[in-house]
């Protein structure tokens, strides 16, 4: 019982720990049309654990949150314009947004789902702007 309670404590320590070196948020900038990349890092421990990244609109409304899932490690999974790959390898889950438009402004989060625990969670600003795109 005592190993139980110490390990318990460790898994908690180390989430407190996640959160307090993740805890600023991450702001990214891209223009209509373009396509962007966030990735968003996790402990080791929880490579094989599920992966979400979520869009919150500005309600807690039925359907005011828009997830993609991925439950297998190195896999991908997407939805419409957004995919998402685990990179179970480099601790690195990757959401791919193309052809940004402006209604994907707004706030995002990174997470990892940890049973029983607080999920990790990162917090990203995307912000659309309209300028114009340049190739090159």
């Amino acid at each position: 019982m005592l190993t139980l309670k110490w390990h318990l404590s460790a898994v908690l320590g180390l989430s407190a720990l996640w959160l307090m070196e993740n805890s600023l948020a991450v702001n990214i900038t891209g223009s209509v049309g373009s396509n962007i990349s966030v990735s968003c890092s996790y402990p080791e421990t929880y490579q094989n654990n599920s992966k979400y990244f979520c869009q919150m609109s500005g309600s807690f409304a039925p359907g005011a949150l828009r997830c993609v899932n991925i439950t297998q490690p190195e896999t991908r999974s997407g939805r419409g314009r957004l995919a998402l790959l685990d990179d179970t390898s480099a601790h690195v889950l990757t959401a791919n947004i193309s052809t940004l438009a402006p209604e994907d402004s707004g706030k995002y989060w990174c997470g990892v789902d940890i049973a029983l625990l607080p999920d990790f969670t990162s917090e990203i600003w995307i912000t659309v702007t309209k300028g114009e795109i340049h190739n090159s």
